[in-house]
């Protein structure tokens, strides 16, 4: 069976290690202004959902900008 294209937000929170409404916390817009890479989600209806390759090239370019300064 094939991984699915979008993990839920409870997924992707585990997933990172983050508590489920720490990782909403990061989706509100307010938090986006805020962070230098705001994280990549997407909304389906009402649901907030993410892609596990485009977490990944999150975390990938957060850990690149912090080697820098």
């Amino acid at each position: 069976m094939s991984e699915p294209l979008v993990l839920s937000l409870e997924q992707a929170a585990s997933l990172l290690g983050l508590g489920r409404n720490q990782l909403y916390q990061l989706t509100r817009k307010r938090s986006q202004v805020r962070q230098s890479k705001p994280i990549p989600f997407l909304k389906l209806g009402r649901r907030l959902v993410f892609r596990r390759e485009s977490l990944e090239r999150w975390i990938a370019e957060l850990e690149a900008s912090s080697e820098v300064r």
